[in-house]
């Protein structure tokens, strides 16, 4: 509904239909965000009381042949 608003405002305010819409095909990529936004808080308090932990990698050096 708000989008459906925002359109109507700025077509109402001159804004050619052409540019609101692709105003409109950009903000489909934000969904996605939003639903794992939500999210994240929790899983990190999740993720950290759960005791695992990440293994330190060991360097490798530029060159270095393997044996």
């Amino acid at each position: 509904m708000r989008a459906m608003t925002a359109a109507l405002v700025a077509t109402k305010n001159g804004r050619s239909r052409s540019a609101v819409q692709r105003a409109g095909q950009g903000a489909l990529s934000y969904p996605p965000y939003a639903v794992f936004d939500e999210p994240g808080p929790a899983l990190s308090v999740l993720h950290g009381g759960s005791g695992s932990e990440i293994e330190k990698a060991q360097p490798v050096t530029a060159g270095a042949a393997a044996h």
